[in-house]
């Protein structure tokens, strides 16, 4: 029996099997807010009604890419793209993933991509403490998030220090990919990737408007509104914006930035649709602190540093930057199957940065250097892909060929001559004027990756699913001296593959194992004169997944083997430091558990543990051998709660939150440890017809701690307590 479905939006033929809903409406099921209560409501009419019945339904690309991109009103995402690209279901995917969804955003409102992932197993969150220049963090023992972050899919790594960073406000949802991604994503560290989800136009209205205030004197205001514009309602657009004037608790600091985001989505077919993204921003924010620890870093017989020593920094520190994005993603159905895929974007980004940085003590006192970077980056990530979906006896099958690249340039102008200012036992003031050092180097770094893969995705009727691919990729680093109008470049290429399985049972469990393999390119010299290899990663994984049968929720248990081979070290025989060797192995063993969803009716959330054994296989130093690695904390714990209470009080809900990282070395040397801390966060939400008022608490109990202690250096301190009130509406 087949009925003519008609949209407001669109008009399409869809065939529904009254003894089940077609594929296509198992697609429309997934799709999130406002459009999936209508779809939903619409769906379950037409079975009641005669032929002549009308549902509400977005044009099919649409429909696909909420699946991936849209939000979600839990804390459970129903599918990705970023482990697979053909877009599956998350039980689909045979590698651990993890989605922060736009519930969970919204319930915890953090204020770095760091903070939105802290709850993610596997992540260790700030591995330099209070450092607001760009994100970083530690992915399965490895310290690699600054050069893990995409955006869309493509590349968003830090270059130099510009660091394209990107506020979470603008994004609709952040993909966590655990494990070696080489074959979809190219050049990429041990640890795995994180996938930035930008927020895109709905084919509804949407519209918010807040502003808030916190600690640090920090004032906020935030705009997001979409609709469709056109009559035939085939265009929508969105425009994002926040403006924030603030510090941190560092003193005399800044904790400023303002963005506007727009997109526009065109969508003439049920089989096309083009979306343009652009965005500008501007930060000017505080560089990280670092500072010595009396009977740690100096002797207490010298002299000792008042209690409120590690707030102190010098006026001259700054970190001011400007960036731009833009860039499109299309998608175009041919029919028999094929679609063709492409995205691309242009970013670019100017930093000044200037420090007063801590050097050493003694016993006449502290010592500091000061430099400053005058830098600019541009950055082009460009990937086509076409995909054939075919059907076979046992089942479907989704393969995709594509080629992408990345090309990133960034100019350096360095002044640093290791001046020292001199700042006194018996006044430790860093009250004085600083000025530029001379000029030091001007440099211009260049590089440039292409790859050729292949993905192909195996879904049998039995339960099972096969996935492996394959990519190709050349690369090349050219850095050029402009002083000297001197440069040196190097080419590498890589070969890396995968392969994995899942199978899902009646009874909910879904097994999963896999192999996976990734590279990074590593710029140098051995003393022999011959270009370093790039160094290779590769994990095996096994899995245990159970979906509940609601839907809303999901645990699961990992297992893993991670290398890292080639490892760069430098080469002991060279005085000069300036030749490397390869002899380096790291490994990284692990497991990771994780409960996302629902629990029950009111309660939803999410709960993490990590287990890390790393050790340091082979070096060239054997200082390192047998160590543990870097920021590589062997226990990590993380669970957040969110409970609705309107039960008891109409629109309110509360979430709580705690988090644990055990004691970790800051470097492979194993001299130092940072030592292990516990950290709170709480927050209230409560609704009264369009308004919402939000209070949230990080480090609920002002706990002091370490971000970060480097060997017989200094250490950072964490984050302590910040404390948020915000009032929202809905227009």
């Amino acid at each position: 029996m087949c009925e003519r479905v008609s949209t407001g939006i669109k008009t399409s033929t869809i065939t529904f099997d009254k003894r089940s809903a077609s594929r296509r409406a198992l697609r429309v099921d997934l799709i999130s807010g406002t459009a999936l209560a209508v779809l939903l409501g619409a769906t379950g009419s037409v079975f009641g009604q005669d032929e002549d019945a009308v549902v509400d339904l977005l044009p099919i690309v649409i429909q696909d890419r909420l699946m991936f991109t849209g939000s979600v009103d839990g804390y459970l995402a129903p599918a990705t793209e970023t482990g697979i690209t053909a877009g599956v279901p998350l039980s689909e995917v045979p590698q651990s993933i993890s989605v922060v969804t736009s519930g969970e955003l919204e319930a915890r409102r953090p204020r770095q991509v760091e903070d939105a992932i802290k709850y993610v197993p596997g992540i260790n969150p700030s591995t330099w403490g209070t450092d607001d220049r760009f994100d970083q963090f530690s992915i399965r023992g490895f310290d690699i998030g600054s050069n893990s972050l995409y955006r869309d899919g493509l590349p968003q790594k830090v270059l130099g220090f510009n660091g394209f960073t990107t506020d979470p406000y603008m994004v609709e949802r952040i993909d966590v990919l655990r494990g070696p991604a080489g074959v979809l994503y190219g050049s990429n560290d041990a640890g795995g990737m994180v996938n930035l989800v930008t927020k895109r136009p709905v084919f509804e209205h949407l519209g918010e408007a807040r502003v808030g205030y916190g600690s640090n004197n920090t004032f906020e205001g935030a705009f997001d509104w979409s609709n469709v514009v056109n009559e035939a309602r085939t265009v929508a657009v969105r425009v994002t914006g926040l403006y924030r004037n603030g510090e941190t608790e560092i003193e005399d600091s800044e904790n400023d930035r303002a963005f506007l985001a727009g997109s526009l989505t065109w969508a003439p077919t049920d089989d096309t649709s083009l979306t343009l993204l652009a965005h500008l921003q501007k930060d000017e924010l505080t560089p990280i602190n670092f500072y010595p620890i009396a009977g740690e870093d100096y002797d207490t017989a010298w002299g000792s540093l008042p209690d409120d020593y590690s707030r102190k920094q010098s006026d001259y520190n700054h970190f001011d930057t400007e960036q731009a994005s833009l860039g499109w993603e299309l998608t175009h159905g041919f029919g028999d199957g094929f679609t063709f895929n492409q995205k691309f974007r242009y970013a670019a980004q100017s930093t000044d940065y200037g420090q007063l940085d801590y050097s050493y003590a003694d016993q006449s006192g502290l010592h500091y250097y000061a430099f400053r970077n005058d830098e600019d980056a541009r950055s082009i990530g460009f990937g086509n892909n076409l995909e054939w979906k075919t059907s076979h006896a046992l089942g479907e099958n989704s393969f995709i060929a594509g080629a992408d690249l990345q090309h990133n340039r960034y100019d350096v102008t360095q002044y640093l001559d290791y001046s020292l200012y001199d700042v006194s036992w018996n006044d430790p003031n860093l009250d004085f004027p600083v000025s530029d050092p001379a000029t030091s180097t001007s440099t211009r770094n260049t590089y440039l990756e292409t790859g050729l893969f292949f993905q192909d995705h195996m879904k049998f009727d039995f339960g099972s699913t096969l996935t492996f691919g394959l990519r190709q990729s050349w690369f090349e680093t050219e850095v050029e001296d402009l002083k000297s109008d001197s440069r040196q470049s190097q080419f590498n290429s890589a070969l890396t593959g995968m392969i994995g399985v899942t199978h899902q049972f009646e009874n909910g469990l879904i097994p999963y194992a896999s192999y996976t393999e990734g590279f990074v390119q590593n710029f140098g010299k051995t003393i022999d004169g011959n270009a370093l290899d790039p160094s290779k990663s590769k994990q095996w994984e096994a899995g245990l997944r159970y979906e509940f049968p609601s839907g809303d929720l999901m645990v699961s248990a990992a297992a893993f083997d991670l290398r890292k081979t080639n490892v760069k070290d430098y080469d002991l025989n060279d005085p000069t430091f300036s030749s490397f060797t390869q002899a380096g192995e790291v490994r990284s063993r692990g497991i990771e558990l994780e409960a996302r969803g629902r629990i029950t009716e009111n309660l939803q959330g999410v709960l993490a543990y990590t287990y890390l054994d790393t050790e340091i296989t082979k070096s060239s130093d054997p200082a390192k051998i047998g160590n543990e690695n870097a920021m590589a904390p062997p226990h990590q714990f993380a669970a957040w709660l969110d409970y609705d209470v309107s039960d008891l009080v109409e629109g309110l809900s509360v979430g709580a939150g705690v988090r644990f990282n055990s004691s970790a070395y800051s470097t492979q040397y194993n001299l130092r440890e940072t030592p292990s801390y516990a950290i709170a966060d709480a927050s209230l939400r409560y609704e009264i017809d369009q308004f919402e008022v939000y209070l949230g608490v990080t480090n609920l109990f002002d706990e002091e701690y370490y971000g970060v202690c480097y060997d017989s250096y200094g250490c950072t301190d964490g984050e302590r307590r910040r404390i948020s009130l915000s009032i929202s509406t809905k227009f």
